[in-house]
């Protein structure tokens, strides 16, 4: 049993000594400049860190993994969408990369990382979450959420759900919510009166931007900006084509 404890033990410190020069490959990976093999660069970036996020599990090294995690689905939903490369993703990478630097260093030196990691990971997870459009699903069908939710994803769109109309409005009038799109049958408050309700408050006017999907008839205009679409057949391209052309902007992007 020790035997085997020593092995294990000289084959992780193999691999934390490795470990740089795995790091130094994703940097290359990251910085090189090629426009023409962009989307197969950013794949292969996705391999690795996957790899390394598994590696770091198995070799007691959860901290790695920790970092990995969130690496791997900033490279998902790039690679996710059909969107030009931004440049916070090569920003938010090398910062991803630096923490793991950090955190080996850590573990070469038999530091604990209990200290380093968890406040600087959460930090740089919140900037990553300020970069990226927000979006609330106000709806009861599940097959209409999954829908909407598709469409969402390829725009990159940070989604929640909530299936009541009046639990929905409080969301949206003390949350931060880019797009609200919301089913007209919600329990408790529909959602043309939902949307009634947060245009009254001045602070949402301008930031907050209303699609309505409705199974019925529905004439009443809504103000500029907001959109209504019925449930059928066209609801996937429908919505996929006013989210292409929705004029909505972050910091950083």
């Amino acid at each position: 049993m020790q035997n085997a404890q020593a092995l294990l033990e000289a084959l992780r410190q193999s691999y934390i000594r490795d470990l740089p020069s795995q790091l130094d490959e994703l940097e290359s990976l990251i910085l090189q400049r090629s426009p023409d093999d962009k989307l197969e660069r950013w794949q292969e970036l996705y391999r690795r860190v996957h790899s390394l996020k598994g590696s770091g599990g198995t070799y007691g090294l959860h901290a790695v993994s920790d970092i990995c995690h969130p690496f791997e689905d900033l490279i998902a939903s790039y690679l996710s969408t059909s969107e030009p490369h931004p440049p916070a993703l090569t920003d938010f990478a090398l910062r991803y990369l630096d923490l793991l630097r950090e955190t080996t260093l850590h573990y070469q030196q038999q530091q604990p990382v209990d200290e380093l990691l968890p406040q600087r990971l959460q930090t740089l997870n919140n900037a990553i979450s300020a970069t990226q459009h927000s979006a609330l699903i106000v709806e009861n069908s599940d097959v209409v959420i999954q829908l909407i939710s598709e469409v969402l994803s390829h725009f990159r769109f940070r989604a929640e759900v909530a299936r009541d109309g009046y639990l929905a409005l409080g969301r949206v009038l003390s949350g931060s919510f880019d797009l609200v799109i919301t089913g007209m049958e919600t329990g408790r408050l529909n959602g043309f009166a939902m949307i009634s309700a947060a245009h009254l408050a001045e602070s949402r006017r301008q930031s907050t931007r209303f699609v309505l999907v409705t199974a019925s008839g529905f004439n009443t205009p809504l103000p500029e900006g907001d959109a209504v679409f019925h449930k059928d057949s066209l609801l996937r391209e429908n919505l996929f084509r006013h989210l292409r052309d929705l004029a909505l902007t972050k910091t950083g992007q």
